[in-house]
């Protein structure tokens, strides 16, 4: 982590990375996100990963992935997992064991427009469980760290510019 670090600190521009994704949707909630690649500096690093999203029948999906809620909280808990990981790493903390649960309330009222309500997430929660050797203390700054440097906490806190433009296929 030092060298990668240390790499950024050297030429700032090799910390700026685009993202690329791609969703086919094939029916009702039914949907492939297809992971392609990062780019970083024009070199591109290829990524082959397909993430399958739907709802349960309940929901009118056929249960064949999660929702793109449970994706969002998946995609917090695991940016705020690696983001704690790496605070304590550069604290020289060790971190024996690390797990977070995660929860959050949607309203359908929302979603369907039957009132003004925001159709988001509201009441979010992440409860960390913590194996170590550091006191509570050491542990709720690197939290606050974790949080402060967490790219996916800091774009569902905080908002995040989103162009959306649409073409006839």
């Amino acid at each position: 982590m030092e060298e990668t670090v240390e790499a950024v600190k050297n030429q700032p521009e090799a910390g700026k990375l685009t993202w690329r994704s791609r969703v086919n949707w094939d029916g009702g909630f039914g949907l492939d996100v297809n992971v392609r690649e990062i780019e970083q500096l024009g070199q591109v690093i290829k990524r082959r990963f397909t993430i399958r999203g739907d709802h349960p029948p309940e929901l009118l999906g056929h249960n064949t992935g999660p929702t793109a809620v449970e994706t969002l909280l998946a995609a917090l808990g695991a940016c705020m997992a690696g983001s704690f990981a790496a605070q304590a790493t550069m604290k020289g903390i060790k971190i024996d064991d690390l797990e977070i649960d995660l929860q959050g309330d949607i309203d359908l009222n929302g979603f369907f427009g039957l009132t003004s309500i925001s159709p988001g997430l509201s009441n979010v929660k992440l409860s960390f469980r913590v194996k170590s050797d550091a006191d509570s203390r050491t542990l709720r700054e690197i939290l606050k760290s974790a949080q402060s440097h967490s790219p996916v906490f800091e774009s569902v806190t905080k908002p995040v510019e989103i162009n959306a433009e649409i073409s006839k296929a």
